[in-house]
């Protein structure tokens, strides 16, 4: 099974996902990010939230390219 990793890319830099997710295939890597970053926006107070807002959650492959460019947006919206 294909390993996925998530990393969140915003003003201050990277953040890296070292460890990684085994998920089926990359639609599923995608519908897994998906729903991270839900849970990332929603788990967040209001200054969390909005620092968020212009960073943007990628998937990449186990040899590093970027399969998905997620940006964060407002739950709310």
């Amino acid at each position: 099974m294909p390993r996925y990793y998530f990393f969140c890319e915003h003003e201050a830099g990277v953040i890296p996902d070292p460890e990684g997710m085994d998920l089926e295939d990359e639609p599923a890597a995608l519908a897994q990010a998906m729903v991270a970053a839900g849970e990332i926006m929603r788990s967040n107070s209001q200054a969390g939230r909005e620092a968020l807002l212009g960073a943007v959650l990628l998937v990449k492959d186990n040899a590093g390219a970027t399969l998905f460019r997620m940006p964060f947006i407002d739950p709310g919206e």
